[in-house]
């Protein structure tokens, strides 16, 4: 029996500024989540379901589902402890499914995996628990980290760390790469998360975290507070103070943001807020350039670079070489 409840996500961190000392107290480094269940009719219970089982049998793409959501993952034959982990993360499905989308990325990328040692898990954000339609209520779902009943960003957490434990990898990080809708969950993810990220790849986002406090969340790392109506059962409040620190952290991974010059649509103001430009080139561009220069006042260099690509549009597999380039540079 489903019940009503409302759950208070309280992200309370140092207050934001402007210019951050990188010698700042260790505190302002630390996000805590505090979730607070609402009472009503029924209680709602609060255990997590179990870490998902996992096959570590290599070269074959397996689904897979942990309680939250199906999953899909591919382990290169040359498995080992040094073997790392890449996250691939959809963008809006518009032909099939998520879970159909999750797969085709797995199967896109899997000879890159088995060339070069990655172990793939591709999360499938659907639209009943991650809002993964453009432009809905949800406030932008997963590619704002939002969940009907876990974070996206926290699910994908639990998967990594699922994966790292099974096949008992050494390196704690992992890679991330994220097309359209997708990249927007990897910009955001990467300024929430910036020290479990070795590298990263955005490709063709719409909307970025802007290191502007007057700009609210999703959007930028102003404050947000606000109810999440998921459907007329479930009510999630949050509360997001954002850590300016984390835009800094942020900017010392090895991030790459890929767009195609061909890629002309121009997207509408209220679908964009807060972004610098209206195509997403122009965004991109003036996204990485606006990060590179709060690095720089904040006294480090920015580790962020852009890559416009003739010739393409708004095309995954057009730009994947692209990507898959930027996570094999040093």
């Amino acid at each position: 029996m489903s019940c009503r409840c409302e759950e208070k996500i309280d992200m309370r961190l140092n207050n934001p500024a402007t210019h951050i000392s990188k010698f700042s107290n260790l505190a302002s480094h630390v996000l805590v989540f505090v979730l607070l269940l609402g009472t009503a009719l029924t209680a709602c219970s609060t255990k997590m379901p179990p870490m998902p089982s996992l096959n570590i049998d290599t070269g074959q793409v397996r689904a897979g589902n942990d309680g939250y959501g199906t999953f899909y993952s591919y382990l290169p034959s040359t498995l080992n402890q040094n073997t790392e982990i890449l996250v691939l993360v959809h963008g809006t499905p518009i032909d099939g499914t998520a879970e159909e989308n999750a797969e085709f990325y797995v199967n896109s990328w899997k000879v890159f995996a088995e060339e070069h040692d990655y172990i793939l898990i591709a999360p499938a954000f659907n639209q009943e628990d991650f809002s993964s339609r453009y432009g809905d209520h949800a406030m932008s779902g997963y590619r704002g980290l939002f969940g009907r009943e876990i974070g996206a960003d926290e699910w994908v957490i639990r998967l990594a760390e699922a994966f790292q434990s099974a096949a008992e990898l050494s390196n704690a990080q992992y890679n991330l790469y994220g097309h359209s809708a997708g990249g927007q969950f990897v910009g955001r993810f990467l300024v929430m998360h910036p020290e479990k990220i070795n590298k990263a790849v955005i490709t063709s986002a719409a909307t970025y975290p802007q290191p502007d406090i007057n700009i609210k969340w999703p959007f930028g790392m102003g404050e947000l507070h606000t109810n999440i109506e998921w459907d007329e059962n479930k009510s999630n409040r949050v509360d997001i103070i954002p850590d300016t620190q984390n835009w800094l952290d942020a900017t010392q991974v090895h991030l790459t943001v890929i767009v195609g010059l061909n890629d002309k649509e121009e997207i509408p103001l209220e679908l964009i807020p807060g972004q610098k430009g209206t195509t997403r080139f122009t965004i991109a561009r003036n996204w990485v350039k606006d990060m590179n220069t709060f690095a720089e006042l904040n006294g480090v260099e920015s580790q962020f670079k852009i890559e416009l690509i003739p010739g393409i549009g708004h095309s995954m597999s057009g730009l994947m070489p692209h990507s898959q380039s930027a996570l094999l540079t040093e």
